[in-house]
């Protein structure tokens, strides 16, 4: 059953103006290799800035001091203040993944950085999901498990996560779909959708997110099933009842504005 455009649209709209949000007025830029990476809290730069000795600030905010570093010690730096952070208890759900850090202008990247840090420190990361349709045009959607750090018990697409430091777009999503749905990507052929950008204040600081969305129709018979632990439920549902969802805010933003962009393109 394919969804109306027009209300397609405006829930997308709707979503796009809540997920574009302006740093907090009076936030700190953070920079490093003459390059501004991200941008957070004063007090989270005021605790860097009297702890670190690689780390000032001055008239452009929170700059670490790298002298020429090369990437290897750019990233040691960054590592050394992801700690100290985490240690202050100015960040939680240390998850032991690296993340490449790039200039939020756009660029390779300078870096790396432990995931949990780059909220609280406003850094870009980047994503990739998945839309996963049954042959008789009903949706997969998953239900993210209690004991997850950020959106606990909210509805997610079937498929979803970061893409780690030095990783691809495909084989990130290799490896989220065998560990979140079991699922070969080989033997599902999935498309690629649009593009889904975040920006705006969450619990952990700023969230700053790209997010390639992928689409995928999974042949009959097959049935993902989570791996990892960190799925509590997947469900087959009608087009309807997920449009429902959404408007109730019952999935996540990003996820939300994801399952849009598959919708649009199939209406």
């Amino acid at each position: 059953m394919k969804a109306d455009r027009a209300r397609l649209h405006a829930l997308q709209r709707s979503l796009l103006a809540r997920a574009d949000e302006p740093p907090p007025e009076g936030w700190t830029p953070v920079w490093i290799a003459q390059r501004q990476i991200g941008v957070t809290n004063p007090d989270v730069a005021r605790y860097l800035a009297a702890r670190e000795a690689r780390c000032a600030i001055d008239a452009r905010g929170l700059v670490f001091v790298d002298d020429g570093f090369d990437f290897r010690a750019r990233s040691a730096l960054l590592a050394d203040a992801a700690h100290r952070l985490r240690d202050a208890g100015l960040l939680h759900g240390w998850r032991d993944e690296q993340l490449d850090v790039r200039p939020l202008a756009g660029g390779e990247p300078l870096a790396r950085i432990e995931r949990a840090a780059c909220r609280a420190l406003g850094i870009a990361t980047h994503a990739v999901h998945m839309n996963a349709f049954s042959t008789d045009g009903r949706l997969y959607v998953a239900r993210r498990a209690d004991h997850k750090p950020v959106d606990p018990g909210r509805w997610d697409n079937l498929v979803g996560g970061m893409v780690a430091a030095g990783e691809s777009e495909l084989d990130a999503l290799a490896r989220e779909a065998l560990e979140e749905a079991g699922l070969d990507l080989a033997a599902i052929a999935p498309t690629r959708g649009g593009f889904v950008r975040e920006r705006r204040r969450v619990p952990e600081g700023y969230l700053v997110e790209s997010v390639q969305v992928f689409d995928a129709d999974l042949p009959h018979g097959l049935v993902p099933h989570n791996r990892d632990g960190e799925v509590a439920a997947i469900e087959l549902r009608e087009i309807p009842d997920v449009l429902e969802a959404i408007d109730h805010d019952d999935f996540t933003l990003e996820a939300a504005l994801v399952t849009l962009d598959g919708l649009l393109r199939r209406a």
